[in-house]
């Protein structure tokens, strides 16, 4: 390893009001390496890497690049010393083509840009570096993976000789995150240095060199990934061994489905419309949906949540699913975990407090002589974030305050708060870190024990194996494949997935 570090950290700490993101940070990072980030939930992972980035000012400390004293007060000049970085939440205008998108901020010329020159250019970084993107197509009709292949473009157009990625495989399916390592893998191997920012044990050992775990804002350690196992980093990440998932006492069988599904289509203009979907989810049941992204599991949330026109049968507690309204669905036992928690799930700018207490703001609890009670809804918040371990645990901070996994983490205990009949859980691990996803696996068998159905789409494998009685596929638009979880292994789901079984 080149001995002399590319970027270092000397003692750099930022702290919001008592929180402390980063303490003392202190570590290397060298040229043309793979250099990973790891963390729970609010380590400090991406704070540290956003004040590099020149997003954010530190408190104290000092930052080196090239052995020279930085600090970058915007993203701009972060970017002109070849530093890019790619955010959990892309940032990209979805009507725009992949060619605007990869130049937005750069044109050329404000009266005039020259679009054949400029696609001329990004053609050859494609062909640089293995990129094969339509650059006329509309980013909105990419799928996550390829969307991010444009985040790794832009950089790439600015000529970034340093890539941070935030989280980059949090929405990505197994496939897409293959893809996305072995391009990543062949950028360094060009000369780039990259740098991870995960929650993932096994990207972490079997593609980063070396990894740097913070703990509650401070370094750990830092490194090299081939003397690891993935116990050596959770015990590293979280300061203790991981707790064995616990057996869960099945709920008495009931003849009586909470929700099914018989012969429902639906007659959407998407890709994989809904196609004679037979389905039966019982109580104390945990149903997974497996299946590669995009082949009808959206279709489905949407059916399910009232804003999808279908045909056939759809009962939800022994009542046709659009007989009643989405608020009387709740107050019955329905619980969501959106798959896109920002967009679908939280109220940024509300406070936290607030956003505890969506779609249950008119039950009595949250009420004082008619009127929302502000006490009575920041008792009740700071009580889920102890139990769930929010961080910050600050019920007035606006929502957008916390980091993604804590945002998920409050969404999931909302939706948990009350008695739940029926969850539909989309992805409710992703972003969350090792010590949480513990957490919210047990916490689903309780609910599954206490007789509460749970239908969960994820396109963590590991995930759905580990926690579901059933697993049925879905492959454009339609189930191919239905199974006790008992029966499965890895390799035969991604087969019934990829349709090299049928």
């Amino acid at each position: 390893m080149n001995h002399s570090p590319l970027i270092e950290f000397k003692k750099v700490s930022k702290r919001y009001g008592s929180i402390s993101a980063n303490d003392q940070v202190s570590f290397a990072i060298y040229p043309r390496t793979f250099h990973g980030i790891i963390g729970e939930n609010g380590a400090g992972k991406s704070t540290i890497m956003k004040i590099l980035y020149g997003l954010i000012k530190p408190d104290s400390g000092e930052i080196f690049h090239n052995g020279h004293q930085v600090v970058f007060k915007t993203p701009q000049e972060a970017i002109q010393a070849g530093i890019g970085m790619v955010h959990q939440h892309f940032m990209l205008v979805p009507t725009l083509s992949v060619w605007e998108n990869v130049i937005l901020g750069l044109e050329p010329n404000r009266f005039h840009i020259d679009q054949s020159s400029a696609i001329s250019r990004i053609a050859s970084l494609q062909n640089d570096f293995g990129f094969n993107l339509n650059l006329s197509a509309p980013v909105e009709s990419l799928s996550l993976g390829e969307q991010q292949q444009v985040e790794i473009l832009k950089l790439l157009y600015r000529e970034a000789r340093i890539l941070i990625l935030d989280e980059p495989t949090a929405v990505l399916t197994p496939q897409e995150v293959t893809v996305l390592f072995d391009k990543l893998t062949s950028l360094k191997e060009q000369g780039k240095t990259i740098v991870v920012i995960s929650h993932k044990l096994k990207e972490i050992l079997n593609y980063t060199q070396t990894v740097t775990v913070m703990r509650s804002g401070k370094v750990i350690a830092t490194k090299e990934t081939i003397d690891l196992t993935e116990e050596d980093l959770s015990q590293l990440i979280m300061g203790r061994e991981r707790s064995p998932l616990r057996k869960r006492k099945l709920f008495p069988v009931n003849t009586q489905p909470v929700l099914k599904l018989h012969q429902l289509s639906t007659s959407t203009k998407s890709a994989h419309k809904l196609n004679n979907i037979n389905l039966d989810l019982y109580p104390g049941r945990i149903l997974g949906i497996a299946g590669i992204e995009g082949q009808g599991q959206q279709e489905l949330v949407d059916v399910l949540c009232q804003v999808e026109p279908f045909t056939g049968t759809a009962l939800l507690f022994d009542t046709p699913l659009n007989a009643t309204s989405a608020y009387s669905k709740r107050q019955a036992g329905f619980s969501l975990i959106p798959p896109d928690r920002q967009k679908e799930g939280l109220i940024l700018n509300f406070s936290n407090a607030d956003n505890f207490i969506l779609g249950h703001q008119d039950e009595d609890r949250f009420r004082k002589h008619g009127f929302l009670s502000p006490y009575q809804i920041r008792q009740f918040s700071q009580t889920l974030m102890d139990r769930f371990d929010v961080r910050p645990a600050n019920p007035t901070l606006p929502a957008r305050a916390l980091s993604g996994g804590n945002q998920q983490k409050l969404l999931i205990a909302r939706e948990t708060s009350s008695e739940v009949k029926f969850l539909l859980a989309c992805h409710p691990t992703r972003g969350v870190d090792i010590g949480s996803i513990e957490f919210i696996h047990s916490h689903f068998l309780h609910l599954a024990e206490k007789g509460a159905s749970i239908l969960l789409i994820s396109s963590d494998l590991d995930e759905l194996l580990t926690l579901t009685d059933s697993i049925a596929v879905i492959r454009e638009g339609t189930i191919v494949f239905e199974s006790a979880t008992s029966n499965l292994t890895l390799k035969e789901l991604g087969l019934w997935m990829t349709g090299a079984k049928t």
